[in-house]
């Protein structure tokens, strides 16, 4: 009866307020029969849902891109939305993908967006922003930054896992309930050969350990933690530029060195973050699914 009220209280209500009654009627639907509440701005409820950190540029974007395709619904984070062009036109085309601003490691901002979807499970929770210091040249000992070396290990380190703590619960709460982390083969300490890029290193490193000794905190609430190195991934397809020449100077080295990781390198890691279990959390995999030594 009260359902039937409501519809026909939007029947005959003016536009003004048939949105809001259209809302509550939803909300009701939901209390009454235990639906599932989608976040707001998603139309596809039954669709498995991730948030996807730094996901205005590279790996983040091409990740947030193909979990579109694939019919997920994206929320996708970065610190400057409105400056995020390609992430933006992404969500122009996706209806399933929004776009929130955060920063990983301010604390107002990480609260108030888990708050923001409090009522919304997310299956998969990829901590993928970073500071890539390889990108910005080698650190070298004798002329470390350390204020720049304090920096990097607050948002490499502690902003994932500031960020996983705060959406716990969102991730509990879904079917998939997997928290991946982004890290790199730099983190590897048995695999150090040249004494550069100190920094960017030991944060991996740091980043490792974190995850590895959360995911065993989380294993009794069947929460899987996935540590996985994606390497440098040729987002942008230069591997099949037209023309060679245009390709920016860096590229061309790791191409030629074949270190870049070709753009098929996403889908790779898409299928195993898939496939992971409980018995893979806290496991450091490299994006081809090799598991990588400590």
């Amino acid at each position: 009866m009260k359902l039937f009220s409501m519809c026909r209280m939007v029947l005959s209500a003016g536009s003004r307020y048939a949105t809001e009654i259209l809302l509550t009627g939803l909300l009701t639907i939901s209390q009454m029969f235990a639906l599932p509440v989608v976040a707001a701005g998603f139309a596809e409820a039954e669709a498995p849902t991730i948030l996807i950190t730094g996901a205005n540029a590279s790996h983040g974007l091409a990740f947030a891109e193909e979990y579109a395709a694939l019919g997920w619904n994206v929320i996708a984070t970065c610190r400057t939305p409105a400056k995020a062009d390609r992430l933006n036109s992404l969500a122009a085309d996706y209806p399933n993908v929004i776009i929130e601003e955060l920063d990983i490691v301010d604390d107002v901002q990480i609260t108030a967006l888990a708050d923001k979807y409090r009522d919304t499970s997310i299956d998969v929770l990829m901590n993928n922003a970073a500071i890539n210091t390889f990108r910005f040249g080698p650190n070298r000992f004798g002329r470390i930054d350390y204020e720049w070396f304090e920096e990097i290990l607050k948002v490499n380190i502690i902003g994932q896992l500031k960020v996983s703590e705060a959406f716990q619960e969102h991730v509990e709460a879904s079917k998939q309930k997997k928290i991946i982390s982004m890290t790199s083969t730099g983190g590897s300490i048995a695999d150090v050969k040249v004494p550069i890029a100190v920094a960017y290193r030991a944060s991996k490193a740091g980043l490792n350990m974190a995850m590895r000794t959360y995911s065993i905190a989380l294993k009794s609430k069947g929460i899987i933690v996935g540590i996985i190195a994606p390497g440098t991934v040729d987002t942008e397809d230069y591997m099949n530029a037209e023309d060679p020449s245009a390709v920016p100077s860096n590229y061309r080295n790791m191409i030629k060195a074949g270190r870049l990781a070709p753009r098929t390198a996403i889908d790779d890691m898409i299928a195993l973050i898939d496939r992971l279990t409980l018995e893979d959390s806290g496991v450091y995999y490299e994006w081809t699914g090799k598991v990588l030594p400590w």
